[in-house]
C-alpha cells in the first residue's frame, strides 16, 4: 500500500487560488530569496501527483 500525504498551499482564509482565481501568489513576494523551501527535494519523493483542471493550467503557464 502506498503512503498518501496532503501537500497543499492555501491563503489563510481557506482558498488556494486568489478573488480573480489565480495561483500567481503562490510564488511569493520576496524576489531576493533564490531558494525552494525544500519543495523540490519533496518533488523527487512524489509518485503521483493530483490537480484540478484550472490549478494545473495556471501552475503551468507561472513563468519559474
Amino acid at each position: 500500500m502506498r503512503k498518501v500525504i496532503l501537500y497543499i498551499a492555501m491563503s489563510l482564509d481557506g482558498f488556494i487560488a486568489d478573488e480573480e482565481g489565480k495561483v500567481d501568489w503562490l510564488m511569493g513576494d520576496d524576489e531576493s530569496y533564490s531558494g525552494d523551501y525544500g519543495y523540490e527535494a519533496f518533488v523527487r519523493t512524489v509518485d503521483t501527483g493530483i490537480l484540478g483542471r484550472k490549478t494545473y493550467g495556471q501552475v503551468v503557464t507561472i513563468p519559474p
